[in-house]
C-alpha cells in the first residue's frame, strides 16, 4: 500500500477513535436514596446503579453518583448541577425522560400464620403497622386517611428494623417495597447466623413464612436528563442491554436478595 494512502487511513482511524473518546462523558447522576438492593451506596452497586453503568457503557459513558435528599436532587437537576435524576414520573421535573427503567411494588407484608385478610387499605385500619418514611404521602389519599385514623401506625427510616419488628411480632404489618423487604430479610438472617442480631432475633424467627398483599399499584419509574442526547444514549444502551441479556443478568446477580423478576420494556408509568 502506498505510504500516502497508509498515512491517510491511519489518520482516519485515529480520528474515529479520538472523536469517540471526546463523545464519551462522565454523567453526573442525582441519586435520591440509597436503599438495597436498588442502590447500595457503600459499594457503588445495586440494581439501578448497575443498570445505569451498563446502559451508559454501551456508548462509552461512565457515571458519577451524587447521593442527595430527594428535594436537593431535584433542585440540583433543575439548576444543572447534576445531569440526571433517577426514579421520576412524567411531570415531576423539566427534562428529557427515559424509557421505562424499573418498577417498584409496595406491599402490606405480614406473617402467614396470622392469616390476615388484607384485600385493600381499609383492612389495615386495626393493625399495628410500621411503614417506610413518607409512605403516608407517597401511597395515595386513601392510605393517608387510614394513617390519620390508625393510632398504631408508625414510619421509620431504617427499613431493616421493619423486618426485625415483624418477625419478633412487635408489629402486625410492614409496608415496604417487596424487593427491599426481601433484601433486609436476607441480611437479618446473615446477622442472626453471625451472632449480630438486633432484638435477639434468631434464624428460627426468620424462618416464619410471610404473606405479601400487594394492594398498591406498581410504581413505574423513568430517569430524567438535562440533555436530549444523553437521554437518547441512555435509551439506546438500555435497549441494548435488554436485548443482549445484560439487564436480566443484573437482576440474576441479586437473585438471592429479591423475589420479583425484572421489569419488561413494555411496562411503566
Amino acid at each position: 500500500m502506498p505510504k500516502n494512502i497508509l498515512t491517510f487511513c491511519l489518520i482516519v482511524l485515529l480520528s474515529f477513535v479520538f472523536s469517540g473518546q471526546l463523545r464519551a462523558e462522565q454523567i453526573s447522576i442525582g441519586i435520591s436514596f440509597s436503599i438495597p438492593p436498588w442502590v447500595i451506596k457503600e459499594t457503588e452497586t445495586g440494581l439501578e446503579l448497575d443498570i445505569l453503568k451498563e446502559a451508559f457503557a454501551v456508548k462509552g459513558h461512565s457515571i458519577k453518583a451524587h447521593y442527595l435528599p430527594l428535594a436537593r436532587a431535584f433542585e440540583s437537576f433543575d439548576s444543572g448541577k447534576v445531569e440526571a435524576v433517577i426514579n421520576v414520573k412524567k411531570g415531576m421535573v423539566n427534562g428529557f425522560y427515559s424509557d421505562l427503567v424499573v418498577s417498584f411494588q409496595n406491599c402490606a407484608i405480614s406473617l402467614a400464620d396470622n392469616e390476615f385478610v388484607i384485600n385493600d387499605i381499609n383492612d389495615l385500619q386495626d393493625k399495628r403497622i410500621v411503614a417506610f418514611q413518607r409512605a403516608s404521602t407517597i401511597l395515595g389519599k386513601d392510605f393517608k386517611n387510614m394513617t390519620l385514623k390508625n393510632t398504631r401506625y408508625r414510619e421509620i427510616s431504617d427499613q431493616s428494623l421493619q423486618v426485625k419488628q415483624l418477625f419478633k411480632k412487635r408489629v402486625d404489618v410492614v409496608i415496604s417495597e417487596k424487593n427491599i423487604f426481601k433484601y433486609f430479610h436476607n441480611q437479618s438472617l446473615l446477622e442472626s447466623l453471625n451472632g449480630e442480631a438486633v432484638f435477639g432475633i434468631n434464624a428460627s424467627d426468620l424462618d416464619l413464612k410471610v404473606k405479601y398483599d400487594c394492594i398498591f399499584p406498581p410504581s413505574h419509574y423513568h430517569y430524567a436528563f438535562t440533555s436530549e442526547k444523553i437521554r437518547d444514549d441512555f435509551n439506546y444502551g438500555l435497549k441494548t442491554i435488554r436485548e443482549n441479556g445484560t439487564y436480566n443478568k443484573i437482576f440474576s446477580n441479586y437473585a438471592h436478595t429479591i423475589e420479583t423478576t425484572p421489569t419488561s420494556s413494555t411496562q411503566r408509568p
